[in-house]
């Protein structure tokens, strides 16, 4: 069904490209999305089950994974156990740790049975920086449930300077240095940036002492943040419904620049980093995503190549002099709208009517000037256009078919 999804590393000790499957239904639109980067990357990770911790226990997730679609491609699959943020005591024997080692081995017996072997388990737990020896003591009883099967964990980069850090990552087989996050904002009109590469760079150098093989995760996702009335910081979303906050809140959208990131990756893959032995990108992007990268974009970037940027302004003329206005995306990553859009025309040529489409109307009307001015909503500052995709944002009306001059005003 997948057929030839990933190509195969070049050799054990290659320089690797994956990306993480973070869906929780296999719908037929992450299947398309994997089938689409079949070329590009070198495996996958899955997240497959999911603990978080409840007043009366713990309480079990599992994703809905096709293991033997996935085994049918052949290609290596990293099983991915998330655990939720955890506030009692850590032990290596204890009730809890038992139960972790029990989901470890069934969620490696489930892809088993199914004919998958798995490449690794990672081990994403949201752990604070204090806690990374108890993480330790978890470790030793994941890894005793592994049945061989290779372990890494997902580390944040104010881990590497806790003295725990070492014992906790020579006890894993290779960890994933996550490089992007969104810290708690103050307002919404603060500067967000979700991944510093001058920063992403000096932690890779810093992993790379640490003397165990190390991955860097780096995001093509971005974050929907609502802020009230008073300017506080109230609701988060990056996948799923929307963010919300109380009437009146303003909405700020943070995205992963395509460029910034790129140019990371790139920098990542032509230095090749002591101990870093491929990067890993959150996450896969399926076609009804709101807030990841176009798929498009990240096949550009797996190549070490920087997407291009080209949103046109077209008109189109139909019959009777109607004239409509469209924004065409001929480039490889998603546009936002642009602010405004002016259409100029002669002075000896009357216009008859005209109006906004969509997420514009006309803002200034200058006839005697022969110009006119669709501007964008400010409730359309999210909204996008993909690659190969268009817009029609206005009309305008002519005795007959006249030139008219049409330009994109750039945001300020």
């Amino acid at each position: 069904m997948l057929g030839l999804l990933w190509a195969a590393a070049n050799s054990a000790h290659a320089f690797t490209r994956e990306v993480y499957v973070w869906q929780r239904q296999f719908t037929p639109a992450v299947y398309q999305a994997m089938e689409a980067l079949r070329d590009d990357t070198d495996g996958c990770a899955v997240l497959a089950a999911e603990v978080s911790w409840e007043k009366d226990g713990p309480r079990l997730f599992r994703s809905t994974v096709n293991y033997p679609a996935l085994a049918a491609a052949g290609r290596p699959v990293g099983l991915v156990l998330r655990i939720g943020p955890y506030a009692g005591l850590f032990s290596a024997d204890d009730a809890t740790a038992s139960y972790l080692a029990g989901v470890a081995t069934s969620v490696l017996q489930a892809s088993r049975s199914r004919g998958l072997e798995p490449a690794e388990l990672q081990v994403d737990f949201d752990c604070p920086s204090s806690k990374l020896g108890g993480f330790r003591l978890w470790l030793d009883a994941l890894r005793n449930a592994r049945e061989g099967t290779k372990i890494a964990f997902t580390a944040l980069p104010d881990w590497l300077a806790r003295k725990e850090f070492s014992s906790l990552a020579h006890a894993a087989d290779g960890f994933i240095l996550q490089v992007h996050s969104l810290e708690k904002p103050g307002g919404p009109d603060e500067l967000f940036q979700l991944c510093d590469p001058d920063r992403a760079w000096k932690w890779i150098e810093r992993a790379g002492r640490v003397g165990v093989p190390f991955r860097v995760a780096l995001p093509t996702y971005g974050y929907q943040l609502a802020f009230d009335t008073t300017g506080k910081f109230v609701a988060l979303s990056a996948e799923g419904a929307p963010a919300a906050g109380p009437p009146g809140s303003q909405i700020r959208t943070v995205r992963s620049d395509v460029a910034t990131i790129s140019r990371l990756a790139r920098k990542i893959s032509a230095i090749k980093p002591r101990g870093c032995t491929g990067i890993i990108w959150f996450r896969l992007p399926v076609a009804d995503d709101r807030l990841n990268w176009n798929i498009t974009t990240l096949k550009v970037v797996l190549r070490d190549e920087l997407p291009v940027s080209q949103l046109a302004v077209t008109v189109a003329w139909l019959k009777d002099g109607l004239a409509e206005v469209e924004l065409v995306n001929r480039g490889e990553q998603d546009e936002s709208l642009p602010p405004k859009v002016t259409v100029r025309w002669s002075h000896g040529f009357k216009m008859i009517m005209a109006d906004g489409l969509g997420s514009y109307s006309l803002s200034m009307d200058r006839t005697d000037d022969g110009m006119l001015v669709l501007t964008a909503e400010s409730a359309a500052d999210g909204e996008r256009i993909a690659p190969g995709h268009s817009r029609k944002i206005g009309w305008l009306r002519f005795p007959h078919e006249i030139p008219l001059a049409l330009q994109i005003v750039a945001r300020s």
